[in-house]
């Protein structure tokens, strides 16, 4: 993997979430083109629970986690049809890296802050109040390592899972869902790199986490 300058890892959150911004708008603007009027959104802020995340070290074969931990964020969904909707989702869970094995077993190396930024849809054939749906995501997995000079790492990935929609009007309501999520590696690489020194060799292609979240829907 190729990490760039410090201040380039600085900049990145803010390039990122820039973007995410943009899109928001565009797809609003799009969506109030086709029917002016009539678009229906949904704005959800959540509390959720993240879990899993694993390094292989390939130079010594330990493994390294993150800390099981609680997350938030929030999606905006935007309605394409009936059934189905466009989701832009972001999420950021503040955890610690652990070594699972070796000479520092158990002992937290540094903070770090795990940020998904997706954009996908939901689907459901459902009606009523209560709707289950699938979803399903893309976009950057952002890593803010804590300790001092280390790198920041954005990396693709993808996320699938379901949940269900309870409306208790037609404004307000409870969503609850799970979901997977894949951050690619290609094989391996470096991570959490100060100076030409990284603290983790990389071995394997997928990093995956699992999030259940639970939010309150606004919805207009």
């Amino acid at each position: 993997m190729h990490f760039g300058a410090e201040k380039e890892g600085q900049l990145m959150q803010p390039r990122i979430f820039r973007l995410f911004v943009g899109i928001v708008i565009g797809m609003a603007m799009t969506t109030a083109a086709r029917a002016a009027g009539t678009a229906d959104f949904e704005v959800t802020p959540f509390a959720g629970y993240t879990m899993g995340g694993d390094f292989t070290n390939a130079s010594t074969g330990n493994t390294l986690s993150f800390d099981d931990t609680s997350s938030y964020g929030i999606m905006l969904d935007i309605r394409q049809a009936e059934e189905a909707w466009i989701e832009l989702y972001f999420s950021r869970q503040q955890t610690k890296l652990r070594a699972d094995q070796g000479t520092f077993y158990g002992d937290p190396l540094f903070d770090v802050n795990v940020e998904y930024y997706h954009i996908g849809g939901t689907y459901s054939q459902a009606t009523g109040k209560v709707k289950p749906f699938v979803v399903g995501t893309l976009g950057a997995t952002h890593m803010v390592p804590k300790g001092e000079g280390l790198h920041s790492e954005t990396k693709f990935s993808l996320s699938l899972g379901g949940g269900v929609k309870m409306y208790l009007t037609e404004h307000v309501g409870i969503r609850l869902d799970a979901r997977w999520f894949g951050t690619l590696f290609n094989g391996g690489g470096s991570a959490f790199c100060s100076n030409g020194a990284c603290l983790v060799t990389v071995q394997g292609d997928v990093l995956s986490q699992f999030a259940v979240n639970a939010g309150v829907i606004l919805a207009f």
